[in-house]
Formats: C-alpha cells, structure tokens, sequence
C-alpha cells in the first residue's frame, strides 16, 4: 500500500518564500503520519497567474507583472528546489508539486511545471502543454509527455486544463503509469455558488476508468483576484471507486491508501487495454 497526501492549500501571490515555507511544514507534517507520496497544487510557489480571468484586476501594474512572476519562478538548479529535494531525503518521502520554473538557459522564459521529486531529487519535471487563458500570455507550453519510475509502477503528472485532453492520460498510461496525479489552480467567480459540486470527481472518474489508473486530483484553495480556489480535490482508483475527497475549498489534507494490485484487476477485468484496437483508430488521425 501506498500513503498518498493531497494538499489542499492556500497560496500567496508571488510570495516564493512564505509559501515555501508552508510547503516545507507539511512535508515534514505528512510524511510524519507515513505518508509516501504528497501533492501540492498547481504554481505553488508563485501563485496563479495575473489577471486571473481575460480583462481582469490586477494587483502589479501589467508592465510589472511579468518580470515580477519570472522572479518568483524557481531555477531548476536554485535553492527552493534543492531544499524541497534535502526534505524528501530528510523525510523520506515523495514530492509531486506545481512549480512555476525559469527556463535553465534562456533568460525571461517560464514554464509552468509539476515535479516529482524524491529522496533521489528530482525524479521528473512535466511542462504544461495547455494553456489556459491568460497562463499563454507569461509560460512557455511544454513538448513532451513522460511517465516516471515510481516503486513498483510509474507515475504520469499532468496539470489542471491538461485532463480535458484524453491522449495526456493515454500516453502516460501507454507508458506504463499506474497512478497519474493532477495540479490545479481551479477557479471561479468568489461571489458566485460552484457550478457543479463533483466536477473534479467527475473528470477524475473518466481519465482513472478509460485507462485503469490510479487518478489523484489536487486543487488549491484561497482567494484572489475576486475569483475563489474550488479546492474539492479527491482520489479515484481504476475502477472510479473514490478513495477520498474534499467536499469543500478551505485548506485541507486528504489522506488515501493506494493498493496497486487494484490496476491489473481492473484492467484483466474490463479487458479496456486487450480489447483497444489501435490499428483502426489510426486511419482517423491525420
């Protein structure tokens, strides 16, 4: 069995450190309960990105802002990812958190990124390939899909607007991913209700079923911007059963036990990878 902690937290606008910091507490808060794997959601050290929503407020004037999100990013070889690395291997642990990182050659590029990091370092670094909004107008879009060694199985990381493409999922599980994790930064207008309650179980159900993975979904919570963090992240095993989830959007941690055997149960089960038939699919893609 694998201990699995989403981290449903707040995160402070272009505030690297002070998030960081509360990163660092619950690291050493989960791993202290046993837990192998712990999520943070998407752009945990910058905060999302300004104006949240086309046309909106702003809390930098727009010819600030950009240079002000590049110094919150972290370099891939600077200290914030090394001390999140010395923590893993502290704690002994597993990291997956959203990052927002400068590129490591090119001066004033940015990508929006989940890490795997590990007691090793880090073990993987996914770039975000779509974009929503407003992140096109600071990040430069990612160009591979991968899945990296985890324990006995694999592990794919994609980020919030990436579900609502299926082949991210498929590719990873292609790969031979068992569990695929999920950051967000999803949101809404603050003053008006949640459009759909179990939106993040419903898209989360979807990618674990049609693949026969283990989906772990983390969102952020807080406010900003006159928009509010849906939080309600959850965990879903290969069959849809729902591990957990987080019926709310205040700061939270759910806690769930990951049994890999599940995965080939499922899959010998439905039959869903025996019965593909990729030959026909082909003659309609161009």
């Amino acid at each position: 069995m694998i201990a699995a902690s989403l981290v449903q937290m707040d995160v402070a606008a272009l505030d690297p450190a002070r998030n960081l910091r509360r990163i660092h507490d619950h690291i050493a808060a989960e791993a202290g309960r046993g837990a192998q794997l712990i999520l943070f959601p998407e752009l945990a050290n910058t905060g999302y990105v300004e104006p949240l929503v086309p046309g909106g407020a702003m809390t930098l004037p727009p010819a600030d802002y950009a240079g002000a999100l590049h110094r919150a990013c972290a370099a891939p070889d600077g200290p914030e990812i090394a001390s999140l690395a010395e923590a893993a291997q502290r704690h002994g642990t597993h990291v997956v958190i959203g990052m927002g990182l400068r590129d490591p050659l090119r001066e004033g590029v940015m990508r929006n990124c989940s890490l795997l990091i590990g007691p090793q370092g880090v073990l993987g670094c996914y770039a975000k390939i779509h974009q929503w909004q407003n992140e096109k107008l600071y990040f430069t879009r990612g160009d591979r899909i991968d899945s990296f060694a985890f324990g006995e199985t694999r592990l794919g990381m994609q980020i919030c607007y990436d579900i609502r493409f299926p082949e991210i999922t498929r590719i990873m599980a292609m790969q031979g991913a068992g569990i695929v994790t999920s950051v967000w930064a999803s949101f809404g207008a603050e003053d008006a209700p949640v459009p759909d309650e179990a939106l993040f179980l419903h898209r989360a159900y979807t990618r674990a079923t049609e693949n026969g993975v283990f989906f772990l979904s983390c969102n952020r919570s807080g406010s900003h911007g006159g928009q509010r963090f849906f939080g309600r992240s959850c965990a879903l095993a290969p069959d849809g059963a729902v591990l957990g989830a987080l019926d709310h959007d205040g700061e939270d941690v759910l806690r769930v036990e990951i049994d890999l055997a599940q995965i080939a149960r499922y899959r010998g089960f439905t039959g869903i990878w025996a019965d593909r038939a990729p030959e026909i699919y082909a003659k309609y893609f161009p």
